[in-house]
């Protein structure tokens, strides 16, 4: 497919967010984690309207649903001086605070995603250098796997829910664990600075972002053979690939970029420059609107970045390589998750 680039005019995204008459919408929720506000957004996929503003743990980072939609996680980081250990549970359907999960012993939780049945989520520890698996219920560790690596941070977990990698910053590998922990951990050599994390459905393909070297790594999951090296970002800060398979979004924020690639080919689809209007004095990138967090509809056709230096959630048609909408956040909005589930306006106690 030839590369398709789409510079957006800035009055796209100054313009209404409703969605809602609009053929083809999103329909389902999105929870922003908001690090600066220590809150999470519940958003309307389809329309852009904020259902609520929840309170969080301090410094709250990812955000990672069920797959049944019901549950979202907020892992709560911490601030500068005082790392966070807890992970607040929000009920979907309700757009409130079910819970909060204290992990006693293990400090800085970050990355995280939820093991096939949702009784358990995988989460790392910095601190702990370990990935933990939680029970959702009542916060206990079921069990903790070693990464043996430095500031374990995000993770990608593959469908089968068999193995999970970690991304160790400080040590420029990936921790390769078999979540029943039968298995030694394997450490793969990869770029500097590695952060955003992705695995392919069908646990084939990792793709692994350099924030220092400004690359994405594509290696065999198996052996961890490099299959391909893709250039020209400027921070490629998170990955994801659709549950489909067939597309994997880049977020950029030095380069102000979402770009997406065919997962199979590794060939680009198109590039988005994101409008750098309204932009944020506290942004972390200056002068940039920051693309950071992604997240993708369960049906392959969407994708939801948040602009950290905007406080900002666009969204993305992926058939089309274009933002077709937005809808606020909170202050420097950074994890995003998709959930299919709505948000239930009416309840009925």
């Amino acid at each position: 497919m030839p590369r398709l680039r789409v510079l957006l005019a800035a009055s796209l995204l100054a313009a209404t967010p409703l969605l809602a008459q609009r053929p083809g919408a999103p329909a389902g929720t999105l929870v922003v984690s908001n690090m600066n506000d220590h809150t999470a957004t519940i958003i309307d996929a389809a329309t852009g309207r904020v259902h609520a503003t929840l309170p969080t743990g301090e410094g709250p980072h990812e955000v990672a649903v069920s797959h049944d939609g019901r549950t979202a996680l907020v892992s709560n980081y911490g601030v500068r001086g005082k790392p966070g250990s807890t992970i607040t549970v929000i009920d979907v359907a309700r757009a409130a605070v079910a819970r909060t999960l204290t992990l006693a012993g293990f400090e800085r939780p970050h990355g995280m995603a939820f093991l096939p049945g949702d009784t358990l989520v995988a989460v790392t520890s910095e601190v702990g250098r370990a990935v933990l698996l939680v029970d959702v219920r009542d916060g206990r560790v079921a069990d903790t796997l070693a990464t043996n690596g430095r500031g374990s941070h995000m993770l990608a977990l593959t469908a089968r829910g068999d193995r999970v990698f970690t991304a160790n910053i400080p040590d420029a590998t990936v921790s390769a664990l078999d979540v029943s922990g039968r298995d030694s951990v394997r450490l793969l050599k990869v770029g500097r600075a590695p952060e955003g994390i992705a695995v392919t459905p069908d646990g084939a393909q990792l793709w692994v972002g350099s924030n220092r070297d400004s690359t994405v790594l594509v290696l065999d999951a198996r052996t961890g053979a490099t299959l391909d090296t893709l250039r020209g970002f400027g921070m490629p800060y998170r990955i994801a690939v659709s549950p489909d398979a067939r597309t994997a979004v880049v977020s950029d924020p030095v380069k102000g970029e979402v770009r997406a690639f065919g997962a199979a080919d590794r060939r680009q689809r198109f590039a988005i420059a994101v409008p750098a209007d309204s932009l944020l004095p506290t942004a972390e990138v200056p002068g940039s609107p920051s693309p950071e967090g992604v997240a993708i509809s369960r049906d392959s056709r969407w994708a939801f970045v948040t602009l950290q230096g905007r406080n900002r959630v666009v969204t993305i048609d992926l058939a089309r390589g274009a933002i077709v909408a937005w809808a606020p956040t909170g202050t420097w909005s950074d994890g995003v998750a998709y959930s299919p589930v709505p948000v239930n306006a009416v309840r009925k106690e």
